[in-house]
Formats: C-alpha cells, sequence, structure tokens
C-alpha cells in the first residue's frame, strides 16, 4: 500500500466505553503508564497538555515513563525539561528527534529554557526519542503502556521502523503490538477534513505511523479542541510559573484552543469509559490519510483498530475541567520557589514587570 493513502487493516479491537469514572475509582486502580511525545513548539496548548499531565500523575491517576520531543526546534526540548523540572520531575526521560524533521520558531520555547530551571543542559544530553521509547517498551509488561502524541509523527515512524537490537529481539512495530495498549493522538479532522498541522507538517511519517500502527488508536480532531478555549484563567498563576510565562509569551495570556488537552485527558481518564460524559467515541471505522493533500476521511467499516472523540459536553464545560488542572502546582511548589529564588531566578519576576510596564507605555 502507498504510504500517500492510507486506509487502516480490516482487524479490529473495539474500545470499550462501559466504566464511569470517579475519583475513587482512580485512586484504586493503577495509574496509566504513558509514554508522551510533543513537538512543544508553535502553539501554546503543548505548554497546557504538559501541565495537565503533571497534575493527573500528582492525583495518582497517571505514571509518565518518559517524555520526547518530536520537532527540530533546538529549545524545544530544553523547554520541556524546564516544565517537567518545574513540576518536579526533571529526571523524566527525555527523548529528542534525530535525523531529518519538521520545525518552526517558537514564540516561547527558547524563553522557558533560558529563564527556568531544566536537568537536561544540552540536546547531546538527551537520547533518539525513537531508541528510548523502545528500551521503556521493553522493560514493561505486555499490553499496559498507552502513548500519547501531541506534535509530529516522526518520532512514533522511527519507534515503528527500529530493528531487534539487545534492548529487545523484537522489532518496532512487533515491540509495539505486545507493549502498547492504545495509542491516542491529536490530529486528524473528523469527519474529514484538511489536516492542519500534526500530520501535515510530515506527512509521510504521519502516513506510514497511521498505516503500519498494529494497535487501536483513538484520535482527537481539530474539531475538537478548537471549540474548548482555555488559558486566561492562567492570571491565577503565580509568575514564577513557566506555565503561566508560556501563555503571556504566546498571546498575553488570553484563551486559546484546547487540541492537545485533550488527548492527555482522554489518555489517563477516558480509555476506561470514565469520560463517556464529556464526549463520545466513534468506531467501527478508520481513517484514511492522504499525505499529498493531508485529507483526512472517516470511513465506515464493520471492524476496525480506529476510533475519534465526537463532542458531547458543552466546550465550556470541558474548558473549565481542563484549564483546572491547567491551573494545578506542583506539590513541591513553596520549596521550589524559595530554592529558584535562592539561585537567582527572581529574573523571572523582573521580566515580567518588564514586559507589564511595556504594554503599560
Amino acid at each position: 500500500m502507498s504510504h500517500h493513502a492510507v486506509a487502516s487493516p480490516i482487524t479490529c479491537l473495539m474500545l470499550s466505553t462501559s466504566l464511569a469514572f470517579s475519583v475513587a475509582a482512580a485512586a484504586e486502580r493503577s495509574p496509566v503508564r504513558l509514554i508522551f511525545d510533543t513537538d512543544i513548539q508553535g502553539d501554546a496548548d503543548d505548554v497546557g497538555t504538559v501541565a495537565v499531565l503533571h497534575a493527573l500523575v500528582d492525583s495518582g491517576e497517571a505514571e509518565i515513563l518518559a517524555t520526547g520531543v518530536s520537532s527540530k526546534n533546538q529549545w524545544s526540548p530544553l523547554c520541556l525539561s524546564a516544565l517537567n523540572t518545574y513540576f518536579g520531575r526533571g529526571d523524566i526521560p527525555l527523548g529528542v528527534l534525530k535525523g531529518p524533521g519538521s520545525s518552526k520558531r517558537s514564540r516561547y520555547a527558547q524563553q522557558i529554557a533560558e529563564e527556568f530551571p531544566r536537568e537536561l543542559k544540552s540536546l547531546d544530553d538527551a537520547p533518539d526519542a525513537a531508541m528510548l521509547y523502545r528500551r521503556v517498551l521493553a522493560a514493561q509488561e505486555d499490553n499496559s503502556v498507552v502513548i500519547v502524541s501531541v506534535g509530529f509523527l516522526t518520532n512514533l515512524r522511527n519507534l515503528l521502523m527500529t530493528k531487534a537490537d539487545g534492548v529487545s529481539p523484537l522489532d518496532g512495530r512487533e515491540l509495539v503490538a505486545t507493549k502498547v495498549k492504545t495509542w491516542v493522538c491529536m490530529g486528524g479532522q473528523f469527519p474529514k477534513g484538511t489536516e492542519a498541522c500534526n500530520m501535515r507538517r510530515d506527512a509521510l511519517a504521519a502516513a506510514y505511523a497511521i498505516e503500519h500502527w498494529p494497535t487501536p488508536i483513538v484520535f482527537s480532531g481539530g474539531e475538537l479542541g478548537i471549540q474548548i478555549q482555555t488559558g486566561a484563567r492562567l492570571t491565577k498563576l503565580p509568575v514564577s510559573s513557566p506555565v503561566r510565562r508560556a501563555y503571556e509569551l504566546y498571546n498575553g495570556l488570553t484563551n486559546r484552543a484546547s487540541w492537545d488537552q485533550t488527548a492527555v485527558l482522554y489518555a489517563i481518564r477516558g480509555l476506561d469509559g470514565g469520560l463517556e460524559d464529556v464526549w463520545d467515541l466513534r468506531t467501527k471505522g478508520s481513517i484514511h490519510f492522504d499525505a499529498r493533500t493531508a485529507h483526512v476521511e472517516w470511513r465506515d467499516r464493520p471492524q476496525c483498530k480506529h476510533a475519534y472523540l465526537v463532542k458531547k459536553m458543552p466546550p465550556e464545560q470541558v474548558a473549565r475541567m481542563i484549564e483546572t488542572l491547567m491551573l494545578h502546582l506542583p506539590k513541591h511548589s513553596d520549596e521550589q520557589d524559595k530554592k529558584r529564588r535562592q539561585n537567582g531566578s527572581a529574573a523571572v519576576q523582573r521580566k515580567y514587570s518588564t514586559v507589564v510596564a511595556d504594554k503599560t507605555e
């Protein structure tokens, strides 16, 4: 099959939506073990998504096995490291895209990387994301890992193309089939339309990944997140927050679409049916992606491994839920702020004050 036009295989594992989410149920079940892959460069929703992710880890609902950056912007991995460090998890493995890929200018990545402490000091210190994912997956129990992508699909294509090695006798596709439960992907336009970014920017990689991925995929399309506006309430965060700072740099702390946040929220709270009052799930079909035009179309099939989220709860209510998670402060925030001041991080406050002064002149 050509990698330019993709239709999924006709074998299907139906995705269950039978259980209702509750805090008590989340406490009783094991945290969702996930790999998080992001481009974190163009839009600020990547930053908001990292905040949501860490909030759900702090609540005991998830465990981050690894993070990775799918863009070639040199500041993106350092920005992600600063965010992970802020939330007290600077030691989370962080991989970068090695080899060709896509990049675009960022309004915030360099500033976040330079203004906030981070564990990753240089891109040279970061491993290849695909090989990192391979090592992490090989160490997990079968059918136990959720992968969430909120950026380009280059790293996931590269993972599928890895060969058997000392880490595992399985090649990339076999390893994914054995270890991954579900891939939740922010991308597409449903039921049909032109894909705006995540699949378009490296369309050949997206086509390959979608065609060859052996486990169920749940897509959160662009039509969903555009209606869920978050960010304005981040003025409530302290000026020492890199989440607030990123949105300030991106759009002056006004609302922005929440495309990426939907994918992480669903991956952690929705795969067991816990968000069935928030979104419906369209199944029994597959997506067709044309890499030449970036056109996406849902095609009904009696059996499938693909699904996509459909609006159910009013977007304003979903936005309130997501933005509350974005406002989450690190558990260790008091101690962290003290350390930051001791390290001279009051420069963040001075820079912020300068920005405010400039705006009022």
